[in-house]
């Protein structure tokens, strides 16, 4: 199957034959202050297998900026932030275990590009698998029980607590779904199948590719197309009901992946 960035700023037709998605709106954030609180730690749900997928583009590709997660000091950490060169980097850690860190390289630019991440218990071991564009990017395997991992921040958008790495660029679609979606079986380098591959060409993660797929996401931010682009909280489409709050004055805009 091709991997081609979808064209989903405009009407994208679920398979499965509900309500079609429109996608106009992204929020912006100016790499000072400003973020996207979701209201939740989200601590059982990363206590177990889950994936988190977003679309995010850089107009700052130079200093390291936070995308998304929880982040509470050296103990307690499922963030995902730019290393200011050429990765998108995951951290997680439960504890004084030791953190398994994740890198997904990428041609920093100002384009935007999708990234997910899955997280999955094997025995007593983390395994973490990375995704840019559709693309297999990098595998970590650390000694961590995750159903120990406990948070006492929310998890945030374009912010991670204790730092100043605000992000300078912009966030769509923002999800967490609790397992660990497929990618076809495909070796590092290849081009996913599976969930990923339709999380991806598709754009949304819910009523996905022409298998009619639903994903459920337990958080689900479509940054302000359920909101009319309009207003400080981003409804949560996902059935935890985790509204966001825009913080500090991040701003709607209307340049959306395409």
């Amino acid at each position: 199957m091709p991997i081609c960035l979808p064209s989903f700023a405009g009407v994208a037709q679920p398979a499965s034959g509900g309500a079609p998605f429109t996608n106009q709106y992204s929020v912006s954030f100016d790499g000072s202050d400003d973020y996207v609180d979701t209201g939740s730690t989200f601590q059982s749900t990363y206590q177990s297998s889950h994936t988190i997928s977003f679309w995010f583009k850089l107009d700052n590709t130079s200093s390291v900026q936070s995308l998304f997660g929880a982040w509470s000091g050296p103990t307690s950490q499922n963030a995902i932030y730019f290393d200011g060169s050429a990765n998108i980097v995951h951290r997680y850690r439960v504890a004084s275990s030791p953190k398994a860190t994740t890198y997904a390289s990428f041609t920093a630019d100002t384009n935007w590009h999708h990234y997910a991440v899955t997280l999955t218990q094997n025995g007593s071991n983390l395994d973490v698998k990375t995704y840019i564009d559709g693309v297999y990017k990098s595998t970590t395997t650390t000694a961590i029980t995750m159903s120990g991992f406990s948070q006492s921040l929310n998890s945030y958008i374009g912010f991670r607590n204790g730092s100043s790495a605000y992000l300078e660029g912009k966030m769509d679609e923002v999800a967490i779904i609790g397992s660990a979606l497929s990618d076809g079986g495909v070796s590092i380098g290849a081009e996913a199948g599976g969930d990923i591959g339709d999380i991806y060409n598709d754009g949304v993660p819910n009523d996905l590719g022409t298998d009619g797929l639903n994903l459920s996401p337990v958080g689900w931010w479509r940054m302000g197309d359920n909101d009319g682009g309009t207003g400080t909280t981003i409804t949560d489409q996902g059935s935890g009901g985790n509204d966001g709050t825009l913080t500090n004055g991040p701003t709607y805009s209307t340049d959306v992946p395409s």
